[in-house]
C-alpha cells in the first residue's frame, strides 16, 4: 500500500496498514452509505471506495454512550483499506439526550421572544429542536459524542448541519426567527462593541435607533442583558420579534442571514463571525484530542462548504441558494423530464461554482457531492428506470470528475429507501468505479484550466484540468446528447490553446477498455485532434 504524508509531516501508511487516515487529497472514489451508530452496510465492502462520507451517523438518541456503537466494523473497513468516517448531527437534539427538561431547554435555540423553537417538520416521533452552538455547554455536548467515536477508532468525523439553528423552522416559515438566546445576544453585544470601538451613546442611537433604556455600554459586561443592551427587547420594541431579519430592522445586516450548510469567506456578519469561531474551536479540539489520546490525526468534514476541513461534502438538495433560478429552487442536480433523466442538461457551471467557493472558504481541499435526502432530488433518482440510474452516474458523476470534484456513489440512506443492491446498481458501481481507481492519478488535486477548449460537436461539455504540483493537463469531454439514452458522437475535432504543446496524447474512458492514441497536431500551443467516438465521458491526457 502506498505511503502518504499526513498533516504532521511524518510518513504514515494508508488506511488498512496502521488504521490512520490517508491524506484526503489521495481519495478518488467516494461512497455514500450512512447507517445508525449500531448498524453496518456490507455494500461498502463490495464497492471498496477510498472512503465513505459518513459511515455511521448520530442522528437519533443513540450515540451518547460507547456501548451504542458497532465499532467492530472499523476493522473490516481497514482490512479493505477503506477510510472510516464517523459522524453526527451538529444541531438536532431530543429531550432524551439530556438528563432534565431544564438542560434540554438550555441547549435549545430560541426565537426573538426567548422561546424554544420546535422543529416538528422533521417528523420524528418525539419532539426535536435545534441545539445552540453559541452555548458552551452545547459545544461540549457535541465534543462528548465525537470523542466517543475517536476513542472507538474512526478515521474522521463529519459534522452535519452545523449552522442549522437559525432558520426558524416550519413554525416561522423558515424566516430566520431562531438563535436569539441569551448566549447569542451576549456575543452579539461583544461583536458590536468590537466592530465599533469608538461609538458613543449618540452613535448607537443615530446609527441603529437604540434608546436610553436599552443601549450598548462599555462599562457593563456584555453578557449582563439586564443592564446592557438586550437585542430581544430591541426587536420587540421595533415590532420585528416575529420577523427579526426584516429589512426595516437596522441591526438585521449586522446580525446576518445564515445560509444553511454554508459559511462564506466574505461573510463578516455577527452570526458568520462567531459560528466560524466556534466551529474552529470544535475542529481544533477534536484534532488535538485525537493526537493526545490516540497519537494520530483525524480527518474532518461537514455537510456543505466549510472552513478548516480536510474535504467538503456537499449535499445536493432543493432550495439551495447557490444558484438563483426563477422558481428559487436552486440548482437541479438530478434533472428529470417526464420522469426520465434529462441528460441533456449540464451541471458544469454549478460544479465549478462549488469548487471555486470551496477554495475561497477552505483552500484546496477535495469537494464531494452527494444526493441528500429526504427530498425530491433523491425521489427523482430512485424513480428513474434502472438504465437511467446508471446513466445518471455516467453523465453527472462523470461531469463532477471532469470539473475537478468528486461524486459520492449512493449506496444507502437512513430512511429506509431501497439500497443500491435493492435497485440492481451494485454490479454497475463495482465495474464503473474500477476505471477511476485504475486511473486515480488523473483525478487528484486538479484546478480548472483557464485556456479555452473548442469541441466540433454540439452538446458536449469540455473542460481543461491542470494538476497542482505536477502541472499535468487533461481535457475532459462529457456527452449531453441524451434522450432516454445516449447518442454517441463520432469523428469530431477538439481544439485547445495551451501554454505549451504536449509530447504525447492519449485518450481513456470508462466506456471502453483500452486507451487510445489519437492523431494530433500542435504548433505554438494550438492543439488540434480528432476524437473517433465519444459515448458518455472521455479524458484526453496531454
Amino acid at each position: 500500500m502506498a505511503v502518504v504524508v499526513v498533516a504532521s509531516g511524518q510518513p504514515a501508511a494508508a488506511v488498512g496498514a496502521t488504521g490512520g487516515p490517508s491524506r484526503a487529497g489521495d481519495f478518488v472514489v467516494y461512497g455514500f452509505s450512512q447507517s445508525d451508530v449500531h448498524d453496518e452496510d456490507p455494500q461498502v465492502y463490495e464497492l471498496d471506495p477510498d472512503t465513505t462520507i459518513r459511515a455511521i451517523g448520530k442522528w437519533s438518541t443513540a450515540g451518547d454512550e460507547a456501548a451504542d456503537y458497532n465499532f467492530a466494523q472499523i476493522g473490516r473497513y481497514r482490512a479493505k483499506g477503506i477510510n472510516f468516517m464517523g459522524s453526527g448531527t451538529a444541531s438536532v437534539i431530543f429531550p432524551k439526550d439530556f438528563a432534565t427538561t431544564e438542560i434540554f431547554d438550555d441547549m435549545s435555540t430560541r426565537d426573538a421572544d426567548g422561546n424554544p423553537v420546535p422543529h416538528d417538520e422533521f417528523g420524528f416521533p418525539e419532539p426535536a429542536r435545534r441545539g445552540n452552538i453559541f452555548n458552551p455547554k452545547y459545544r461540549e455536548y457535541l465534543l462528548s459524542w465525537a470523542r466517543i467515536q475517536v476513542d472507538g477508532g474512526v478515521d474522521g468525523l463529519n459534522f452535519d448541519e452545523i449552522n442549522a439553528g437559525f432558520s426558524g423552522g416550519l413554525k416561522y416559515g423558515f424566516n430566520g426567527n431562531e438563535g436569539f438566546d441569551d448566549y447569542a445576544i451576549a456575543d452579539f453585544n461583544r461583536y458590536l462593541l468590537a466592530k465599533y470601538p469608538a461609538f458613543t451613546a449618540a452613535d448607537w442611537k443615530s446609527r441603529f435607533g437604540m434608546t436610553d433604556d436599552n443601549i450598548l455600554r462599555r462599562d457593563v459586561p456584555a453578557g449582563d442583558l439586564a443592564a446592557n443592551f438586550n437585542y430581544r427587547d430591541y426587536l420587540r420594541a421595533g415590532g420585528w420579534n416575529l420577523d427579526p431579519l426584516n429589512a426595516a430592522n437596522p441591526l438585521a445586516p449586522e446580525w446576518g442571514r445564515v445560509v444553511a450548510n454554508r459559511l462564506y469567506a466574505e461573510d463578516t456578519s455577527f452570526t458568520a463571525t462567531y459560528i466560524r469561531r466556534y466551529w474552529k474551536e470544535i475542529v481544533d479540539e477534536m484534532r488535538a484530542y485525537a493526537r493526545r489520546t490516540q497519537h494520530r490525526g483525524i480527518l474532518i468534514s461537514s455537510n456543505g462548504l466549510w472552513p478548516y476541513v480536510d474535504f467538503n461534502s456537499v449535499g445536493m438538495y432543493p432550495w439551495n441558494p447557490d444558484e438563483q433560478t426563477p422558481d428559487f429552487r436552486g440548482a437541479d442536480y438530478v434533472p428529470v423530464v417526464g420522469g426520465h433523466l434529462n441528460g441533456a442538461k449540464s451541471l458544469q457551471s454549478q460544479y465549478r461554482y462549488l469548487k471555486q467557493q470551496s477554495a475561497r472558504i477552505a483552500g484546496n481541499v477535495p469537494v464531494v457531492v452527494f444526493i441528500d435526502w429526504p427530498n425530491d432530488m433523491m425521489t427523482n433518482y430512485l424513480n428513474l428506470p434502472l438504465q437511467e440510474k446508471k446513466d445518471y452516474w455516467r453523465i453527472f458523476g462523470a461531469e463532477a470528475y471532469a470539473n475537478g470534484i468528486f461524486p459520492a456513489f449512493h449506496l444507502k440512506d437512513t430512511v429506509g429507501s431501497p439500497t443500491a443492491t435493492d435497485l440492481g446498481m451494485m454490479g454497475f458501481f463495482k465495474t464503473y468505479t474500477r476505471f477511476y481507481k485504475e486511473h486515480r492519478a488523473i483525478f487528484k488535486d486538479n484546478a480548472i484550466g483557464t485556456q479555452a477548449v473548442q469541441v466540433g460537436a454540439a452538446g458536449v461539455a469540455a473542460s481543461l484540468l491542470v494538476q497542482r504540483g505536477t502541472g499535468k493537463r487533461s481535457i475532459h469531454l462529457v456527452n449531453h446528447n441524451y434522450a432516454q439514452g445516449i447518442a454517441p458522437q463520432s469523428g469530431f475535432t477538439v481544439k485547445a490553446d495551451l501554454d505549451s504543446c504536449p509530447r504525447r496524447v492519449s485518450l481513456v474512458s470508462p466506456d471502453f477498455p483500452q486507451s487510445k492514441s489519437p492523431a494530433f497536431s500542435c504548433k505554438h500551443g494550438k492543439l488540434k485532434l480528432t476524437v473517433d467516438r465519444l459515448d458518455y465521458y472521455s479524458i484526453i491526457q496531454l
